[in-house]
C-alpha cells in the first residue's frame, strides 16, 4: 500500500492518468492488499498501466470483448504476419500432419539495392524508413534484436516507399499510378472515423495532387483522365467540374470513353440537369465526333467514331422518350434511317457537301409524307427520284387529330390528372404533321409536331458496315425489343449498358402475391418451438432476365420451356406494335440478312401463329433455298405446340436440300441438330439417334427405319471426327463457323445418345480446349458452345431416364462458365436452379457477390431475383440488402429499373414511409425519368401535403418535364 501522498492529487483533483501507484505483487498475478479475486491482466495492460480484472467472472470473447478493442484499431501495435515460403523445395508445416508444427529460424538478411537516389547506407535523409532494422550490431560487435513485427503503419510506409520507388522508374505506367492512388485509400483507413468527411476531402486532395502528376506522365490516357474527373466529382463544385470536363474534351476530342461518361454525367447530375441543356451535350458530341470523323483515315477508327455516334443518338432517343418527349424521339429514329438506309444513289456516287445533304433531306421531312416506320412509306430515295423525274407524289392521307372530349372536361384531381397523362403517353407516340392539327392545338401543345430544324444536329452519315448493323440493332434496343446483332457475346457493352436496360420487361420478376402470403408455422420438436424447413421455390430457371445470345431456340422457345424472346411480350401497346412490324419490312427492302428475316418470323410469330405462319411461307417463297428459314419455319410451328407440322416442315427440307445449290447444302447440320433436337425434347431418344446416324449415311431420314446398329454407330462416329477435323469454329467464314457449331452440336448429341454423358462432355471439353489454345476463350464462339454444353448437362439433369445425375457436374461447369461469361444469365440461373435442389445456398452467394465487384442492371436484377424466389415466402430483409446495395453502386444507381422495383417493393410491404424516401432519392439520381415522377403522384399522392405536391411539380417544370395537360393551381390544394 502506497502511504506517501501526491501532491499533485490536489492540484489536479486526481491522479494522473499515467502514475501507477505503487504496489507490491506476490505471485499469479496478485497485488498485496487486494482479494485474490482481483488479478492483473497482462493481456490488457499498456506500458506503464496496469488492468485488474475480476478472475471469478467469466471471461468475454476477444472480438466482443471492449478491453481488446484498443488491439484491434490501435494502427501502431506490431504484428507478425505468416508468409507462404517461396521455397518450394522446403515442406509447409501447415500442410504435413504432424502433432506440432516445424518453425524456421533461419534468417535471412535483407540486402539493399544500390540506387542513385539513396546513400551507400541504404536510407535517404527524406525517407520516411528511418533506421528501421531488425537485427544491428552494437559497438561491442555484439548482435541486438529489435522489436518483431510489424505495425500498420510500418506496413503502409514501406509500401508508401515501394510505390514511390517504382514510380521513379516507371513514371509512363498509367496502371502503377492507378494502383498508387487507390492504394491511397487502404492508407486513410488509419485517420480518425469520426471525422468521416474531413478525412474525405482530404484524402481526396491527396489523390487529386497525385492524379496531376500522373497527368503530366501520361497526358493521354483515358482511364487516367477518367478516374481523375471521377475523383475531382467528389470535391469540386458543379461549375469547375464542367469546365475540367470540357477541357478534357477539347484535349481528347475523339475519345469514345469520355464522351460516353460525359454524356452520363450530364443525365444524372441532378444540379446541373435540365432537359434543353442536356439535349445540347447531345448536338455538341454529335458535332464534335462528326468533325473528327471527317479526319480519320483509317477504316477501323472511323467505323469507331462512327458506332460511337449511333450510340449517342440511341442514348439521345431513349432519353427523350424517358423526359416524356416521345414523338422527338420516334421523329430522330425515323429521320437517321431514312438519311442513312434510304438515301438517293445520288449522294452515294458523288462527292455531295454534306450541308446540301441535309438541305436536300429537309425537303423530305417538311413534304409531310409517310415516313420510315409508318404504313406506306417509300423512303427518301423514292422521293428524291420522283422530285427530280417532276412525277408526281401522292399526297399522304392522315387521320385527323380533334380533341377528344374527355380533354375538355375538368380535371377534379391529381388521380384523374394522372390517369389521363398515363393514356396520353400510351397512344401519342408518333410526331403528327401540320395537316392533321389545328392551330389552336398546335399551340397547346407544340412538341407533337416535329420540324426538320429539330432533327438536323442529330444527322450523320454511317459509311461502314459496323455502324449500320449498330443502327440496325438500336432501332430494336429503342422499342424494347431484345433482338440482339449477330456474333455478340455477353461481354460486350450492348449487354452492360445501365442507360439502355431502362425498359426491361420482366413479366416473371415477382412471385405470386398468394404463395408469398403464406406465414411461417411453428413446428414443436420435443417441446422446442423450430421454424420449418423453408419451401425452394425455384422450379425452372427460364425467367430469369435476360442477358444472352438471341438465337433461334431462344426466338422460338415456348414459355417455360426454355429462354424465351420472341418479340410480342415486349412491346407495351398496337401502336408500337404496328411500328415494330412496318420497320421490320422496310429494313429487309433494303438489307438482305437472314438473321433479321428470322426475327421478324418470331415478332409475328408471337403476335399470332396465323400471322407467323403467313410470313413463313412468304419467305420461303422469295428464298426457297434456305435452310436457315426452313429451319425457323419448323421452329415456329414447334413454338405453337404443333410438334407433327414442325416434323413434317424437316422432313421436307431433308428431302429437298440434296437439290439445292452447294452453298445452301453446306447448312444441312443445322436441320439435323435441330430436328433431333426437337425429338430430344420430346422423349423420343430413338428417333433423334436415328437422325443423326441418317446424317452420316447421307440418306433422308424416315421414321419407319430400324434402330441404329453398332456397326453403323462405328461409322457415324468416324464420320462426325472427320468432318469435325474438316472445319473450324473460329474461321475467317461466318458459314463455316456456323457448319462448326452446328457439327459440334450434332456429335456431342449423338455421343450422349449413344455413350453416355461422359462422352459428350469430352465432346465440348475438346472443343473448348481448341478454343483456350487460340485466346478466344472469352469471345462469342466460345459462349454459343458453353450454351449448349450447358443445355445438354441441364437436360440431362432433369430426365428421369438417366439413372441420376451428380449436380458437381453442373456446378463445376457453370463455375467455369461464369468465369468466362459472369453477364451471361443462362449460366447464372443454371447455377442457381442447381444450388437450389441441393438446398445449399452459400455458393450463390459467394457467387453472386463476386459477380456483382462488376456489375451491371441485368446482373443485380438477376440477384434480386433468385432472392425473391429462393424461398417461399421469400426473406424480406436479404432481398432488399440486394436492391439498396443495387442503387449505391457506382455503376447502377442511375437505372430507373432498379429504383421503380425498389419503390414497389417497399409498397408492396407497407413501407409507405420508407418508399417515399426512395422516391426521392430515385429522383435525385434520375432527374430525367418522368416515369419516377409520375410513380410519386400516383403512389404518394394521398399522403403528400400541400407543399410537398408544388415542389414536386414545381421540379417537373424547373427540369423540363414533359407534362402533356397541364397541373390547375386549384389540383394543387
Amino acid at each position: 500500500m502506497d502511504k506517501r501522498g501526491d501532491s499533485s492529487n490536489i492540484k489536479y483533483g486526481g491522479n494522473h492518468s499515467y502514475t501507477v501507484p505503487e504496489y507490491r505483487r506476490y505471485g499469479g498475478g496478485k497485488i498485496l492488499g487486494l482479494p485474490d479475486n482481483l488479478r492483473i491482466d497482462k493481456s490488457t495492460s499498456k506500458a506503464g498501466t496496469i488492468v485488474l480484472t475480476d478472475k471469478t467472472r467469466k471471461k468475454t470473447s476477444r472480438y466482443t470483448d471492449s478491453d481488446y478493442a484498443w488491439k484491434e484499431s490501435d494502427k501502431s501495435l506490431k504484428r507478425i504476419h505468416i508468409k507462404p515460403n517461396k521455397n518450394t523445395k522446403v515442406p509447409d508445416p501447415f500442410v504435413v500432419n504432424n502433432e506440432y508444427i516445424q518453425l524456421d529460424d533461419n534468417k535471412s538478411k535483407a540486402q539493399t539495392e544500390n540506387d542513385e537516389f539513396y546513400v551507400s547506407s541504404g536510407v535517404d535523409y527524406r525517407s520516411l524508413e528511418g533506421n528501421k532494422v531488425k537485427r544491428r550490431e552494437d559497438e561491442n560487435g555484439q548482435e541486438s534484436e529489435e522489436e518483431e513485427g510489424e505495425s500498420f503503419n510500418d506496413q503502409i510506409r514501406r509500401q508508401t516507399i515501394e510505390y514511390n520507388k517504382r514510380l521513379d522508374k516507371e513514371p509512363e505506367n498509367a496502371q502503377l499510378w492507378l494502383e498508387f492512388i487507390r492504394f491511397q485509400d487502404e492508407a486513410a483507413t488509419g485517420l480518425d472515423p469520426a471525422a468521416k468527411k474531413t478525412n474525405k476531402a482530404s484524402l481526396n486532395e491527396v489523390k487529386l495532387s497525385i492524379f496531376e502528376k500522373a497527368l503530366e506522365y501520361n497526358p493521354r490516357d483515358q482511364d487516367l483522365i477518367l478516374a481523375y474527373l471521377t475523383c475531382g466529382a467528389e470535391t469540386w463544385e458543379t461549375l469547375k467540374l464542367l469546365r475540367e470536363w470540357d477541357a478534357m474534351l477539347k484535349q481528347h476530342p475523339d475519345s469514345i470513353k469520355l464522351w460516353s461518361e460525359y454524356i452520363n454525367l450530364r443525365q444524372t447530375n441532378f444540379a446541373s440537369f435540365s432537359f434543353t441543356q442536356c439535349v445540347q451535350v447531345f448536338e455538341d458530341a454529335l458535332s464534335t465526333l462528326g468533325r473528327q470523323v471527317n479526319k480519320s483515315k483509317d477504316e477501323e477508327s472511323r467505323e469507331d467514331i462512327e458506332s460511337l455516334m449511333v450510340y449517342i443518338l440511341l442514348r439521345a432517343c431513349l432519353f427523350m422518350k424517358q423526359c416524356g418527349y416521345q414523338e422527338r424521339a420516334f421523329a430522330l429514329i425515323q429521320a437517321l434511317v431514312e438519311f442513312n438506309l434510304f438515301q438517293p444513289q445520288l449522294f452515294n456516287m458523288t462527292s455531295t457537301r454534306f450541308e446540301d445533304k441535309v438541305n436536300a433531306f429537309a425537303d423530305f421531312w417538311d413534304s409531310e409524307i409517310f415516313r420510315f416506320g409508318e404504313e406506306g412509306a417509300l423512303g427518301w430515295h423514292e422521293f428524291f427520284r420522283a422530285n427530280s423525274n417532276g412525277d408526281a407524289i401522292a399526297e399522304p392521307v392522315f387521320e385527323k387529330k380533334v380533341k377528344d372530349e374527355n380533354d375538355e372536361d375538368e380535371i377534379m384531381s391529381l388521380k384523374e390528372w394522372y390517369d389521363i397523362e398515363t393514356v396520353s403517353e400510351e397512344k401519342d407516340r408518333l410526331p403528327l404533321r401540320m395537316i392533321q392539327v389545328d392551330d389552336d392545338y398546335v399551340d397547346e401543345d407544340p412538341y407533337r409536331i416535329i420540324l426538320s430544324d429539330d432533327i438536323k444536329p442529330f444527322l450523320f452519315n454511317t459509311t461502314t458496315i459496323g455502324s449500320r448493323y449498330n443502327l440496325i440493332y438500336s432501332i430494336f434496343v429503342f422499342l424494347g425489343l431484345p433482338y440482339t446483332p449477330p456474333e455478340i457475346g455477353t461481354n460486350t457493352h450492348f449487354f452492360t449498358d445501365t442507360f439502355t436496360h431502362n425498359d426491361l420487361v420482366l413479366n416473371h420478376f415477382w412471385p405470386a402475391k398468394e404463395e408469398n402470403m403464406t406465414k411461417h408455422l411453428v413446428w414443436y420438436v420435443s417441446g422446442i418451438a423450430m421454424n420449418p424447413e423453408q419451401t425452394v421455390e425455384i422450379k425452372n430457371p427460364y425467367y430469369i432476365p435476360n442477358s444472352y445470345p438471341v438465337g433461334i431456340s431462344e426466338l422460338f422457345a415456348k414459355s417455360g420451356t426454355w429462354f424465351k424472346t420472341s418479340g410480342k411480350e415486349f412491346i407495351p401497346n398496337m401502336i408500337d406494335e404496328r411500328f415494330t412490324r412496318n420497320v421490320f419490312q422496310q429494313l429487309l427492302s433494303v438489307e438482305q440478312s437472314e438473321h433479321l428475316n428470322i426475327c421478324y418470323l418470331a415478332f409475328e410469330s408471337s403476335c399470332g401463329y396465323k400471322l407467323g405462319r403467313r410470313l413463313a411461307k412468304n419467305l420461303l417463297k422469295d428464298q426457297r433455298t434456305s435452310l436457315t428459314l426452313w429451319n425457323a419455319y419448323a421452329q415456329m410451328e414447334k413454338s405453337h405446340d404443333r410438334i407433327d407440322e414442325a416434323r413434317k416442315v424437316y422432313l421436307t427440307a431433308l428431302s429437298m436440300y440434296h437439290s439445292f445449290p452447294e452453298s445452301d447444302q453446306i447448312i444441312a447440320p443445322l436441320l439435323y441438330f435441330m430436328f433431333a433436337k426437337l425429338e430430344m425434347e420430346n422423349n423420343r431418344p430413338n428417333e433423334a439417334l436415328k437422325i443423326l446416324v441418317s446424317m452420316s449415311d447421307n440418306r433422308p431420314y424416315e421414321e419407319s427405319m430400324p434402330s441404329p446398329t453398332t456397326p453403323l454407330i462405328l461409322r457415324t462416329r468416324e464420320y462426325f471426327s472427320q468432318r469435325l477435323a474438316q472445319v473450324s469454329i473460329l474461321s475467317e467464314s461466318s458459314i463455316e463457323r456456323k457448319v462448326a457449331f452446328n457439327l459440334i452440336g450434332c456429335c456431342g448429341l449423338f455421343e450422349y445418345l449413344s455413350s453416355g454423358l461422359e462422352s459428350v462432355c469430352s465432346i465440348y471439353e475438346h472443343t473448348l480446349g481448341y478454343i483456350q489454345s487460340r485466346q478466344a476463350e472469352r469471345g462469342y464462339e466460345s459462349e454459343i458452345v458453353w450454351i449448349e454444353y450447358a443445355a445438354l448437362l441441364y437436360r440431362h439433369s432433369i430426365s428421369h431416364d438417366s439413372g441420376g445425375y451428380k449436380p458437381s457436374i453442373l456446378r463445376e461447369a457453370m463455375e467455369r462458365a461464369l468465369n468466362l461469361f459472369p453477364n451471361n444469365t443462362i449460366f447464372l440461373s443454371f447455377y442457381i436452379w442447381n444450388e437450389s435442389k441441393t438446398k445449399i445456398y452459400n455458393r450463390v452467394h459467394d457467387l453472386l457477390n463476386k459477380s456483382l465487384r462488376e456489375s451491371n442492371v441485368v446482373l443485380w436484377l438477376s440477384a434480386i431475383y433468385s432472392e425473391l424466389h429462393r424461398y417461399k415466402p421469400f426473406q424480406i430483409n436479404s432481398v432488399r440488402d440486394f436492391f439498396e446495395r443495387s442503387i449505391t453502386d457506382t455503376r447502377t444507381k442511375s437505372s430507373i429499373i432498379l429504383w421503380k422495383y425498389y419503390i414497389q417493393f417497399e409498397i408492396d410491404q407497407g413501407n409507405i414511409e420508407r418508399a417515399r424516401a426512395l422516391y426521392y432519392r430515385s429522383i435525385r439520381e434520375c432527374p430525367w425519368s418522368k416515369e419516377l415522377y409520375l410513380t410519386g403522384i400516383k403512389s404518394f399522392e394521398k399522403t403528400m401535403n400541400k407543399r410537398e405536391i408544388n415542389e414536386l411539380v414545381s421540379l417537373m417544370m424547373e427540369k423540363e418535364i414533359r407534362l402533356r395537360h397541364p397541373i390547375e393551381d386549384d389540383l394543387l390544394s
